[in-house]
C-alpha cells in the first residue's frame, strides 16, 4: 500500500499523544482522524488504539496497539486484529514504522516490548534453546546487541558504550547482516537471553 493512501483512525485517550500522532502522520502525508465511540467512520486502513480500549473498537481495520507499560502482560487475552504493539514512549519513527508495516499487511513490535511479550517461565531442569544459532559476533557487537534488546536507540547505545553514534550504526549493520535480522525488533526477538552478556 502506498504511503499516501494510508487512512488512520486514532482511538487514543491522552490528548498530548493524540495531537502528537496527528501532527506526525500529517507530516508523512497520511490522513488521520480521532475516532469517538464505537463507530469507525470514515473507514480506515489502520487503527491506532490504546491497548486498554481495544475491546471498544469494532473489527473495522487492523490495529496498532499503544501500550502504556503493564498492559502488555494481558496482550494474550485480546481477540481483535492486533498486528502491532507500540510503546507510548517510543520515538516518532517507531509509530511511523508500525503503521506502515500494519498497512502493508505485516506485523511490528516495539523493541522495548519484545522481552515482556516473549517471556515464559521454563522448568529449571529444561535447557533453554536459542531461537537461532548465533553467528560469531565480536565482543563489541554482543554489547551493542544486548543494549538493543533493552530497547536502547543508537544514541543511547553510543552514550552507554562511550563510542560515536556512527560506530554504533556500523556495528548494527554488521549485527543485522550476521544474524539475518530484518530490523532491530527481529534482532531482539532472536537474541536468547542466556547468551547475552551483562551490560554495566
Amino acid at each position: 500500500m502506498a504511503d499516501e493512501s494510508i487512512a488512520i483512525g486514532l482511538v487514543v485517550a491522552a490528548t498530548p499523544l493524540r495531537r502528537r500522532l496527528t501532527r506526525l502522520f500529517s507530516r508523512k502525508g497520511w490522513n488521520s482522524v480521532a475516532i469517538e465511540g464505537s463507530r469507525v467512520d470514515p473507514p480506515c486502513d489502520v487503527l491506532v488504539v490504546d491497548i486498554d480500549r481495544i475491546a471498544e473498537v469494532p473489527d473495522a481495520a487492523p490495529i496498532a496497539a499503544v501500550s502504556y507499560g503493564s498492559e502488555v502482560r494481558h496482550f494474550g487475552d485480546l481477540r481483535a486484529d492486533v498486528r502491532a504493539i507500540v510503546d507510548r514512549d517510543d520515538l516518532d519513527e517507531a509509530f511511523l514504522e508500525a503503521v506502515h508495516e500494519v498497512a502493508a499487511g505485516h506485523g511490528w513490535i516495539s523493541p522495548t516490548l519484545v522481552r515482556p511479550l516473549l517471556h515464559v517461565q521454563l522448568p529449571a531442569h529444561r535447557p533453554v534453546q536459542s531461537a537461532v544459532q548465533l553467528p560469531a559476533l565480536t565482543a563489541r557487537e554482543h554489547e551493542v546487541a544486548a543494549l538493543v534488546t533493552q530497547g536502547m536507540n543508537n544514541s543511547e547505545i553510543a552514550d552507554a558504550l562511550y563510542i560515536a553514534e556512527s560506530t554504533v550504526k556500523f556495528h548494527m549493520s554488521n549485527i543485522l547482516h550476521k544474524t539475518g535480522s530484518r530490523d532491530r525488533s527481529q534482532l531482539a526477538a532472536r537474541m536468547p537471553a542466556s547468551r547475552m552478556p551483562a551490560v554495566r
